[in-house]
């Protein structure tokens, strides 16, 4: 069955022509999978007499390219973030296990000019998104294209497959724990409540007061605290408005906050408490160290490789699996320990 120099065979006529399975030719045209030498040539040669080129769209399924996507914010790249080096390593760790390779896809807010190529490409089989942003157009590209995808973090869409950290319920503990500790005037510093990590451990904080009580006084909340130039912003109403703790949404802000606290001679933690809602080795080792809570970022990258694979061999997955977390208290709230016993 010989084919014109523009028309497009599918893989099933190709099997077909040269009495092999359609596993057989996806395997030798992906590249991934057992086959002969002998087979994958035979394959080869027949595709280059006919001039032929195999097309996924008139194809009862899609060629297999053992190749999943993760989608790394660009702003990112020039960050040290152990978070999503460790959920990388999850996620290779389990593609490897899975016969899978990983490729990695950088984005901005608002363009996947990468991810896009790699689409229309069939470069890929599935993607891993490594952030939850408020309508996130990688969304409606990956919809589009009707490719299989997992989300790292939280979305409103109860149809997105989601594996996340429970960052609510992380929160709300630690919230709870210092007040418990003795602490009245919490101030929350966090980042844009664009990406819901950011909202969720601000719901978390608002929860933590609400269990524990007590009032929340919202001029205590500061939101969209992005660079250093906004911490010190942030920090500063926060002493004005009279903060005995300062809770951080992340560790990056945490220790932005150690150093200008140190700068200004206050004392950590005889005259102010600093927790973070994202632990790192950074805060483990400064001085005073930081109490903070702690995720297994690995485990969550094998969570959410594994939702994703099991997804593309066609087996049923629930759409939204929960990783736990540990409150880690440290020097940072000791003076606090001292004066109170945790309930």
């Amino acid at each position: 069955m010989a084919a014109k120099e523009t028309e497009k065979m599918t893989i099933e006529q190709v099997a077909d022509a040269l009495g092999v399975s359609k596993t057989t030719v996806s395997r030798a045209l992906s590249g991934k999978g057992r086959i002969s030498e002998e087979t994958r040539a035979k394959i080869y040669a027949y595709m280059g007499r006919t001039r032929s080129e195999p097309t996924l769209a008139q194809s009862g399924e899609k060629l297999r390219t053992n190749n999943i996507a993760m989608i790394v914010p660009q702003r990112f790249i020039a960050l040290d973030l152990p978070f999503l080096r460790k959920c990388m390593g999850g996620i290779c760790t389990m593609a490897d296990q899975r016969g899978y390779d990983l490729m990695l896809c950088y984005s901005s807010n608002t363009e996947y000019p990468q991810l896009q190529r790699q689409l229309a490409n069939h470069k890929v089989d599935g993607v891993i998104l490594t952030y939850a942003m408020a309508d996130d157009p990688c969304i409606d590209l990956l919809r589009q294209y009707e490719t299989p995808f997992v989300l790292i973090g939280r979305s409103e869409d109860k149809t997105i497959p989601q594996a996340d950290n429970d960052q609510v319920a992380a929160a709300c503990e630690m919230t709870r724990i210092l007040l418990q500790l003795g602490a009245k005037r919490i101030a929350l510093l966090v980042g844009s409540t664009i990406y819901a990590v950011n909202t969720d451990r601000t719901r978390g904080y608002l929860r933590g007061f609400a269990e524990f009580g007590v009032p929340v006084d919202q001029r205590l909340v500061h939101s969209g605290v992005e660079s250093s130039g906004q911490t010190i912003d942030a920090l500063e109403a926060a002493l004005e408005q009279k903060a005995d703790c300062i809770l951080c949404g992340d560790d990056e802000i945490a220790f932005e906050v150690m150093r200008e606290l140190r700068m200004r001679h206050i004392l950590v933690p005889n005259d102010m408490r600093v927790a973070s809602l994202y632990d790192s080795s950074m805060l483990a080792s400064i001085t005073p160290s930081v109490s903070a809570v702690q995720y297994d970022a690995e485990q969550l990258g094998k969570t959410a490789c594994r939702m994703l694979l099991d997804r593309l061999a066609g087996k049923e997955t629930v759409m939204r699996q929960l990783e736990g977390y540990q409150v880690i208290l440290r020097d940072s709230t000791k003076w606090m320990e001292r004066s109170r016993n945790i309930k």
